[in-house]
Order: C-alpha cells, then structure tokens, then sequence
C-alpha cells in the first residue's frame, strides 16, 4: 500500500482521521491521537509493503543518535560531524542500491525525507536552537505520517510548537476545512491530472527522436508537476486535520523569473533545509576561516556543494548527479550576472521582461527534469 494512493488507503486514512476530528471539534489536545494515528498507519503501510522491520531498525538508530548526542557535555565539532555521519548512513545504504543491487533489500519509504529530520534536529542541538528532546515528541516529528514517504520537509521548533498547542473550535473548524479541501484538490492534482498526462501525453511517445524528446521534456515536467504538488498538497491536507500546519512545497514555480526565484517556489521544504543547513552554513564558515581570496568564491562553491547533496538526495545514478550539477551551474551563472550586470536585475522588473524571463527560466527547469527522468542517460 502506497500512502496516497488507492481508493483502500483513504477508506483506512478516513477511519483512523474520524477521533482526531471528534477531539478537535470538541476542543480537545490532538498530539497524543496524532501519535497514535502515525503509528498505526505506519504499521499499516510499511508492513504491507514488507519494510516494518526495517522502519523500526532506522527509528531506533536515529532516536539513539539524537538522544545520546543531546545527552552529550562536550558537544566538539569532532562528535557533532560524526553523528551527522552516522544519521546519514542508513540513506548513503539505499542510494548505493542503485550502485550495488544486494542493497536493494535494505531499501525504505520515505528514508530521504525522515534522514533529513533526523539530521535537522542534530545540526540545531549543536547549535543550541533545541537543548534535549522529549522521546514522544522527537518520535512524532521524525514519523509523522502525512509527510513520512513524500515531505514536506518541517522544522523541529515549529512543529512542536503546533503539536503543544491545541486550537479553538473555530480555529480547528478552519483547519478542518482547509484540510478536507487540500486533500481534494491535492487528489485531483496528484492523482487524476497527472494520471492523464502520464497515460495520454508520456506512455504513447516513441522512445527516440527529438520531436518525441521535446514533447516529452514538456509532459514529464507538467505530470512531475502536478504529481508533487497534488502528493505535497494532501500531505499538508492530512497534516490540518491533525492540528499540524505543514510548510507548502509550492508556490506557483512556472512563474519564476530566474534560477533563484524558481528555487524558492519549487519543493521549498527541501530548498530551504539545503540553503540553512548547507549552503549557508558552508559560505558563513569559509568568510570566517577566511577559505578564499574573493568571497564571491565561497558562495559559488557552496551552489556546487548544495546542488551536489540535492542530486544524491533524490539518488546516485547517474541522472539525479547531472541534475544537481546542471543546477549547481545554473545558479552560479544566475548569481554572476545579477553581480555583475545591474541591467539584468532592471530587466527582470520590468512587466512584459518578466514573462519573458519567465519562459526563459522554464525551459531551462524543463530541461533539467528530461535530466532528471532519466530519458538523456
């Protein structure tokens, strides 16, 4: 059973939501029965899919690295970057598999997405955002199952703040409703919509040529489109209805103006944890080591370093690393020119000039999601 998917999954998600949206229309907590609604729908999916066993094994490995870090006096930069390795050694397994076929046992739902938690909540006990967390509470975050197999990407502090409080009738009413009707259109976006690209437009194009290419190139970022969008936006419908306000992952990308923008409308969750965890982090420690002669080299070389962990984020075959460099230059070429070329900033101001831009920008995303299909390697 794939979350998401199958008339059988929302009849089983429906029934386990029905207690939560009694507790929260009577004004009551929802973080104990949201818990208790994780977990069984948890169960329920990994054990059908054969992978229970090994959720259970991933939850235990983290819970023990976050804790045991936490519990650490002398929290050196040595200890810290070994446990960030650690959490990211279960990841580093399944994306072998793609490498190395007898890992492909080893492979688990939603590991991208729950690794990226963990390491979140380790990067901020080191910098003192969050001192110890509470078991429950941290379990809740790392599983919660609206975002458990396809994000988005939250953060510890916000999320415990939702899960703390609990809201008004009226309050809980409106998230109710925005809930029911998040899961309908993210339903409609993620399910229908594409279906009928993926069926109609995908499936029936020759697997050569360059016409069948173009008009694939094209397909394949509307259905990747509307697939994530429709899979992120029923996500975040689930997570209302819990009390949870999920980050939106989206926010109308086709309109962006250039690289950078396109980046803050496309999968947020994930841009942003890569911007504050990586990119940041590694451009503010290479102007204070002072690592390079021209500062504008630190910021480069931390696209480079940012977009090469996005493209192992997704895997290591081939076409997921050509797509996080191609996006790594990209960006590069974005920033160079807004630096060097004060016109080209004025440019993309301009009404008519941002619809062009805006074209522009889209072929050069579409063109890296033929990259990222895998239909070029």
């Amino acid at each position: 059973m794939t979350p998401f998917e199958g008339l059988l999954f929302f009849y089983i998600m429906g029934l386990m939501l029905l207690p939560g949206v009694i507790l929260g229309l009577l004004g009551r907590p929802l973080k104990i029965y949201g818990l208790i609604f994780t977990a069984v729908m948890l169960t329920i999916v990994f054990y059908e899919n054969g992978q229970l066993l090994l959720l259970c094994g991933f939850y235990v490995w983290q819970i023990v690295l976050c804790l045991g870090f936490s519990r650490v006096k002398n929290k050196t930069k040595t200890i810290f970057r070994a446990a960030v390795v650690l959490s990211l050694l279960p990841l580093l397994a399944v994306k072998l598999s793609a490498v190395f076929p007898e890992l492909r046992l080893l492979q688990l739902l939603g590991i991208s997405y729950m690794t990226f938690r963990a390491v979140q909540v380790l990067i901020d006990i080191y910098d003192g955002r969050t001192e110890k967390p509470r078991l429950l509470e941290l379990s809740y975050f790392l599983l919660f199952f609206p975002s458990a197999a396809a994000g988005p990407i939250d953060r510890y502090r916000r999320f415990l703040g939702d899960i703390n409080r609990t809201p008004g009738k009226e309050e809980y009413c409106e998230l109710l409703r925005r809930g029911f009707w998040r899961l309908m259109t993210g339903a409609f976006s993620g399910i229908a919509v594409s279906g009928i690209i993926w069926a109609y437009w995908l499936e029936p194009l020759p697997g050569g040529g360059f016409m069948a290419g173009l008009s694939y190139m094209y397909g394949y970022t509307l259905y990747l489109y509307f697939n994530f969008a429709g899979y992120s936006s029923m996500a975040i419908g689930t997570a209302y209805i819990l009390g949870v306000r999920l980050p939106e992952n989206f926010n109308k990308p086709f309109l962006s103006a250039d690289m950078k923008d396109f980046w803050a409308r496309w999968h947020i969750s994930l841009s942003t944890w890569l911007r504050d965890y990586v990119y940041t982090r590694f451009v503010m420690g290479s102007l204070k080591a002072k690592r390079f002669k021209n500062k504008r080299t630190a910021s480069y070389i931390g696209y480079i370093i940012t977009f090469a962990a996005m493209g192992a984020w997704h895997g290591l075959s081939p076409n997921y690393l050509i797509y996080g460099a191609y996006h790594a230059l990209l960006m590069c070429v974005n920033e160079a020119l807004d630096l060097h070329y004060k016109s080209m900033r004025k440019f993309k101001q301009g009404a008519v000039s941002r619809v062009l831009m805006a074209v522009v920008t889209f072929h050069f995303v579409s063109f890296g999601l033929l990259i990222f299909s895998g239909r070029l390697v």
